[in-house]
């Protein structure tokens, strides 16, 4: 009489043909990914999977196991296994890692602990997603992302150049404190040993390079992303670098619920200090999108010089709080759910309509 062989599956099978509710937590890498199986009924089934989104899949669907929500970190691998499972119709989560609850003690940590872990978190509820963007909307971010990367650079090599020139006892053009073409012409003209020639001129061809780079895409980023009556751009202060940053970072901008959610994803929120009957406003959450956080600042020293409201509110919290950058801290919050309201009204900005923005 042959033996009946039992998988390490026929559990979880078993427990989805009754309608237990299976959770998967899945710890995600470029070679290989770490599966971990929890049921309601607590049993347990882990193991290593190729990273072929479509194989991880298969090996459900093949069994027809019905997966009540698959939950994995955001990272380096992008969210190509979310887009899967929603294109197969199976729940997906993904959760930002410095947002997932950890012990207090110090515990082992394995890819296999970290997708148990991860599985056991999403049965009892206890993690938040983030938003996942289209194809569409990622790529937008990218080039707003990587039009930052390309700026920083510039002052990154414009700050080499300048150091080359101290160090090396050179004069400095009079027009170069602008960067002008007249002061990097004068640079490039000026006599110096060969191999310090050399050196110089591979600066000045980099920086050449990266600035004709960055034209191209500004020039690609207003073709692709802004709308031709973009109405973040009718704000003091906002032009198409910021409206397009705003845009591309704050996609589907319905999903938040209101001005607080918004500025909590922009690292805009103040931190809430209390104790006892002390209660105090700190710094703000150390999280967030920082570029985007940089550029509303920039746009904010514009805006409250052009507009009374924004001058009195800017005054208002630097005199109770005695601190520049928290006051302007705080009028980039409050542009932040300007440009956030304009947006999802598509109506252009009036000095009253700022009333309306908590």
């Amino acid at each position: 009489m042959a033996r009946k062989i039992i998988s390490y599956w026929d559990s979880i099978v078993e427990e989805s043909n009754k309608g237990v509710a299976i959770w998967v937590g899945v710890d995600v890498h470029k070679r290989s990914y770490s599966v971990a199986i929890l049921s309601a009924n607590g049993v347990r089934h882990s193991f290593r999977s190729v990273s072929d989104n479509q194989a991880l899949l298969d090996q459900f669907s093949s069994r027809c196991i019905n997966i009540a929500l698959l939950v994995y970190e955001a990272g380096p691998t992008g969210f190509g296994l979310a887009r899967a499972c929603q294109a197969a119709g199976v729940a997906v989560m993904v959760v930002a890692p410095n947002r997932i609850p950890r012990g207090v003690s110090v515990k082992a940590k394995s890819d296999a602990i970290d997708c148990i872990e991860l599985a056991t978190l999403a049965s009892k509820g206890m993690l938040r997603p983030i938003a996942i963007p289209t194809q569409e909307q990622e790529a937008k971010r990218g080039l707003s992302r990587r039009r930052t990367q390309l700026a920083k650079s510039i002052r990154s090599t414009k700050q080499r150049i300048k150091s080359f020139i101290l160090c090396h006892g050179l004069g400095e053009p009079q027009g170069l404190q602008h960067w002008s073409k007249h002061g990097l012409c004068q640079l490039s003209e000026q006599s110096m040993p060969e191999l310090l020639r050399f050196r110089l001129d591979s600066l000045l061809r980099e920086l050449e390079f990266l600035q004709k780079e960055k034209a191209q895409l500004e020039a690609t980023i207003k073709r692709t992303i802004l709308p031709e009556d973009d109405v973040l751009q009718s704000v003091p202060g906002v032009g198409p670098i910021i409206s397009a940053a705003f845009r591309s970072e704050v996609f589907a901008s319905q999903r938040f619920s209101g001005g607080e959610q918004l500025s909590s994803y922009l690292g805009l929120a103040p931190c809430v200090r209390q104790s006892g009957s002390t209660k105090a406003r700190g710094s703000i959450m150390p999280s967030g999108q920082s570029t985007l956080r940089g550029l509303l600042v920039e746009a904010c020293w514009i805006l409250k010089r052009t507009e009374k409201w924004a001058l009195d509110f800017y005054n208002r919290i630097r005199q109770r709080t005695g601190n520049f950058q928290q006051a302007i801290t705080a009028l980039a919050r409050k542009l932040a759910i300007l440009l956030w309201r304009l947006l999802i009204d598509n109506r252009p900005y009036q000095s009253d309509y700022q009333r309306s923005c908590a």
